[in-house]
């Protein structure tokens, strides 16, 4: 803009100069300039009405400190060629509220549709948002410029870095008995609803547990063996709420501490559900966590919710929901990174050395 400031200003300081001197030839080359301010802004005028622009992120997943692939298309509807333009990319994280802008130099956009490719460097993990904020197009000689507001936008997830919790699990979590409609795949149990296996009679084997068809095909008994229902003994609870809307690091602190926590039961064998209170369903939200599939999913989960202050206790709420589904122990993790089972403080987590301070946790579950 201060350009377009400048240009004028050459222009009224050539006509000062004109009627200072009364030269007429000084007087033409400020109607020159003039004459080219004129058109050069009727071209952009023009050109402003003939350029649309989208943001496309091919991939929406990756790691902290890799290069991310971001996409503009330019869709040029005339016949000649923009020469210079360039994009403002706004980038925010929505756990922290960090938000950082960056431009982006594009080369001659031919006539039709035009793929011109950037690349982003996202550091810390979180769900980061990229908005092309707008595009600033040029005239033939670079001097003005006009911006044409962009609207689109894409999310890239930076998974958090997993570190490594030491999980002890006691006896009661081990055999802890509950209902669910997942079945360990290893060990039978007492669920006949659904059949484990089928194996020769053994003594001692219930007669209620042949299977009479079966064993008359195969000339010797053969019994069912029921199925373990795979429960969860641990609930993760996750009360974490912005104090403010100031920019703060503790938040991508507390995505990797409770990615970390979840990460390093399921690496100990102990399912387990993470609950958290979600504010656009107006209630708890909980992630079964059982294997590497539904941690990511948990993660992906946890990074696109819109973290508020419940409004009522977590506790309560979900005994109040799930009445019906005991569990051994009760994992909370606050805003303030402090972590308690059941009502025991067991840690207070350091956010700026997590790594280190997530080592010294024991959690004997």
């Amino acid at each position: 803009m201060y350009k377009f400031w400048i240009f004028l200003g050459i222009i009224l300081a050539t006509v000062y100069i004109a009627f200072i001197y009364h030269s007429s030839a000084i007087m033409l080359f400020a109607y020159a300039e003039a004459a080219f301010f004129v058109v050069s802004f009727i071209y952009l005028l023009i050109r402003r009405f003939s350029i649309k622009a989208r943001l496309e992120v091919p991939v929406g997943i990756s790691e902290s400190g890799k290069e991310n692939l971001v996409k503009i298309v330019i869709r040029n509807q005339m016949r000649l060629p923009l020469m210079r333009m360039k994009a403002l990319l706004v980038v925010e994280e929505t756990l922290s509220g960090r938000r950082e802008k960056s431009w982006m130099n594009l080369p001659q956009a031919a006539p039709g549709t035009n793929y011109f490719s950037g690349k982003l460097t996202l550091k810390g993990a979180g769900n980061y948002e990229v908005t092309l904020k707008k595009i600033k197009i040029y005239d033939m000689t670079g001097l003005l410029s006009w911006n044409i507001r962009g609207k689109s936008s894409g999310k890239i997830q930076i998974l958090p870095e997993l570190h490594e919790v030491p999980v002890f699990l006691t006896s009661a979590t081990k055999h802890f008995y509950g209902e669910s409609d997942m079945y360990d795949e290893h060990r039978s149990g007492y669920d006949n609803s659904e059949i484990f296996g089928i194996r020769a009679y053994q003594k001692g084997d219930r007669i209620q547990h042949v299977h009479w068809k079966l064993s008359a095909k195969q000339d010797e008994l053969m019994v069912k063996e029921q199925s373990l229902p795979k429960s969860c003994p641990v609930v993760l609870f996750l009360d974490y709420h912005k104090k403010s809307k100031k920019k703060s690091t503790v938040g991508i602190s507390y995505l990797e501490a409770a990615a970390s926590i979840s990460f390093s039961m399921t690496d100990a064998g102990c399912s387990h559900y993470v609950v958290w209170y979600d504010e656009e369903q107006r209630d708890i939200i909980r992630i079964r966590v059982d294997d590497e599939e539904s941690l990511y999913y948990l993660i992906s989960s946890i990074m696109e919710a819109k973290w508020v202050e419940a409004r009522e206790d977590l506790l309560l709420r979900y005994q109040e929901k799930y009445r019906m589904e005991p569990y051994v122990w009760a994992l909370f993790l606050d805003q303030e990174l402090v972590l308690k089972k059941n009502d025991e403080v067991l840690a207070k987590i350091a956010h700026k050395d997590l790594k280190e301070s997530l080592s010294q946790v024991e959690l004997l579950l």
